[in-house]
């Protein structure tokens, strides 16, 4: 057997929910849901923002290497027609 930390937030959330849905809940206590569950939005939207910053320097490396693949391909057309001219 193995720890599993989504199946322990799971079952910690449908107690809290059971909790508040019978009343049973001190202020101090709702406090501390809030805060964790804030935290916990806080983190997911923090580690959104480094997968979409990540997302773009991996797209502005493609269009860099595209554009300079082009370029020396379009540049070495020159040298190319300029044999093909010289073949006919």
């Amino acid at each position: 057997m193995y720890y599993d930390e989504r199946k322990e937030r799971l079952e910690l959330k449908k107690r809290e929910f059971e909790r508040i849905q019978k009343g049973d809940i001190s202020d101090q206590e709702r406090k501390e849901i809030l805060r964790r569950n804030m935290q916990a939005s806080w983190t997911r939207s923090k580690n959104t923002s480094k997968q979409k910053q990540s997302a773009n320097y991996r797209v502005i490396l493609l269009i860099i290497i595209i554009l300079a693949v082009g370029y020396f391909f379009l540049d070495g057309m020159d040298e190319v027609d300029n044999v093909v001219k010289k073949l006919w």
